[in-house]
């Protein structure tokens, strides 16, 4: 394959700007739903400390402490965890 210069890249990017802008929407949308459910999944539980879903490397590895400084007092509950029967 060889290198794109300056211009390809300008129309390759302008090409692109429907499907970012597409993502966004579809990474916006699944944000809000995923707060809507850890505020739920907070207030059902009622814990101190307070909850998170968390991904590294964009993947969802569990769940565990919200804040930093709670994460060595309520360790992270792993997915292979969570996601027995």
């Amino acid at each position: 394959m060889k290198k794109l210069n300056k211009k390809e890249i300008k129309e390759i990017t302008e090409k692109l700007k429907p499907y970012w802008k597409e993502y966004r929407k579809i990474c916006g949308e699944f944000s809000k739903k995923s707060s809507k459910l850890e505020k739920r999944m907070n207030k059902k539980l009622n814990l101190n400390p307070k909850l998170e879903i968390f991904y590294v490397d964009g993947e969802c590895v569990g769940i565990g402490a919200l804040n930093y400084n709670n994460r060595k007092f309520f360790p992270l509950i792993d997915e292979r965890e969570l996601d027995e029967s």
